[in-house]
């Protein structure tokens, strides 16, 4: 497998091309790149991977959440080249990027932690994982006054707060768990996603 990754939606951007098995290259992303920048990083990672266009096999996107912009450039990038070069790609929303980089002890003995990720002054995305993926298996927006009464104190938590969200949760959460590196993961994250011809949509959690 041969596969292009990218991710705009996060605070920590990364572009990167890897098999299943080893990154061979990657560029840091920032979230407000434009399309022409984002061009020139592809190309210059490809090209230092010896790569051709048509040497690539697989492409994984993250569709958000993130800015609005940010999602439609990544999103229209990966969809292009999927068509262009008729292979499959996949969506990959930030919160399950994040399960992955989770302590391999949460996986292997189920510990219950939260993602969190700040979109709104007033609102933020919430999903859980072991004890806490009953109550929300899929990412949901909610107030931070709902999140305040629904969430229990010294819960584990991962993800990313605004300053002010932060301190609205200062004495009820735990510390944040400490995650594994991306590019640690990431060949065999990537090996294991759903690729199809499916177009790629941006993911805002808002209906629109």
């Amino acid at each position: 497998m041969h596969i292009l990754f990218l991710d705009i939606a996060s605070h920590e951007g990364l572009l990167a091309c890897s098999t299943e098995k080893d990154i061979l290259a990657y560029r840091r992303v920032d979230h407000r790149i434009s399309d022409h920048e984002l061009m020139m990083i592809f190309e210059g990672c490809v090209k230092e991977v010896a790569w051709t266009l048509k040497d690539m096999t697989h492409l994984a996107c993250v569709i958000g959440p993130g800015g609005f912009t940010s999602l439609r450039v990544a999103v229209s990038f990966i969809n292009t080249l999927s068509w262009a070069l008729k292979i499959p790609s996949c969506g990959i929303h930030v919160s399950t990027l994040y399960a992955a980089r989770a302590p391999i002890t949460y996986t292997v003995s189920p510990i219950p932690y939260i993602w969190l990720h700040s979109t709104k002054k007033h609102e933020l995305f919430v999903r859980g994982f072991g004890d806490f993926a009953a109550k929300w298996p899929e990412p949901i927006l909610m107030t931070i006054d709902e999140a305040l009464t629904m969430i229990p104190k010294d819960t584990i938590w991962c993800g990313e707060l605004i300053a002010e969200h932060q301190d609205a949760f200062r004495r009820l959460l735990s510390l944040p768990c400490s995650l594994q590196p991306t590019l640690a993961i990431l060949p065999q994250f990537l090996a294991h996603q759903p690729y199809s011809s499916q177009i790629l949509e941006p993911w805002y959690g808002r209906g629109w």
